[in-house]
């Protein structure tokens, strides 16, 4: 009973100052993760098999990690490529979003992609991965989003090397 006003607290404390950072976001995503998985553990039943019916919340996702690596869109939508390059069967499907981060539709993105099966996890967490080290550094900000892909997915953390 004491988790809803604790989850209402971290994301009042999260909007205080009427933007969401990227390590907000990944902290918020990190906990309340957790903490549901641990009331529900039910929750984390898988409901999709199929790539093509994520196409769009893949999108959101690496479209996402590639603003949070530059304010240059050219340098943002390589970046997407980048990582889309590592999903052959919907890589024509997949489209960049050019708006900065909305972290609300990411936030969505992600729990629909926590209930799909472990391969398209695995292979979308390579893809972000690929993409956050596309221009041969990561940021902390990267880093942070990345963390919590991972977490959200419930897949390993990839090794970070800018570059690879």
């Amino acid at each position: 009973e004491a988790l809803e006003p604790f989850l209402q607290t971290l994301d009042e404390l999260v909007h205080a100052d009427g933007r969401v950072s990227p390590f907000e976001f990944a902290l918020q995503k990190l906990l309340t993760r957790a903490l549901a998985l641990g009331r529900d553990p039910g929750a984390a039943v898988v409901q999709f098999h199929s790539f093509n019916a994520l196409v769009a919340e893949i999108g959101v996702v690496l479209s996402a990690l590639a603003h949070a690596s530059t304010d240059d869109a050219a340098a943002a939508r390589q970046a997407f490529v980048t990582g889309a390059a590592q999903l052959k069967l919907i890589e024509p499907q997949l489209t960049f979003d050019p708006t900065p981060v909305d972290f609300e539709r990411l936030d969505v993105a992600l729990d629909k992609l926590a209930v799909a099966s472990g391969p398209i996890k695995q292979r979308t967490l390579l893809a972000a991965g690929c993409v956050v080290g596309a221009d041969g550094t990561i940021s902390i900000a990267e880093a942070e989003l990345l963390r919590a892909v991972a977490a959200t997915l419930g897949v390993p953390m990839p090794p970070l090397a800018a570059g690879a």
